[in-house]
């Protein structure tokens, strides 16, 4: 078998960093900003659209605080996933889920959440609210 010529190899790899640069500014640069806003007294500029969402990882047992594009229906809020094969958060709680907390426009809810996903379509997490201060 002949190597690969080096360039076809270099564009490879760029092309493949490339699928993964706007990940990497988002996680590094645009999620921390968001969490910032969204725990301050200014957070409706953004709380509108964003919630923050805190999941236990199932196999690190650590907590994790990402924000969320979500839909308040009262009692449920949903969240969409987009991209879901290059995330991985959401799968921390697929079967029968797990516990989270939410920070939806300033106030923190607790609830149950359960993400599915059909084949070709984006992930869903309902959260189930257990209640409201």
């Amino acid at each position: 078998m002949t190597p690969a010529p080096r360039r076809l190899v270099h564009r490879e790899m760029i092309e493949g960093m490339q699928g993964r640069v706007p990940f990497l500014v988002m996680n590094r640069t645009v999620n921390p900003a968001l969490h910032m806003v969204l725990r301050s007294p200014v957070h409706r500029l953004a709380s509108g659209r964003f919630a923050l969402i805190t999941y236990i990882g199932r196999r690190s047992g650590r907590e994790y605080t990402i924000p969320v594009f979500y839909r308040d229906s009262g009692d449920e809020v949903t969240i969409a996933v987009g991209w879901p094969d290059r995330k991985v958060w959401w799968r921390n709680l697929t079967g029968l889920g797990g516990p989270v907390r939410l920070v939806v426009r300033g106030q923190e809810l607790r609830g149950h959440a359960i993400a599915t996903r059909d084949a070709g379509r984006d992930a869903l997490v309902r959260v189930r609210v257990e209640s409201r201060g």
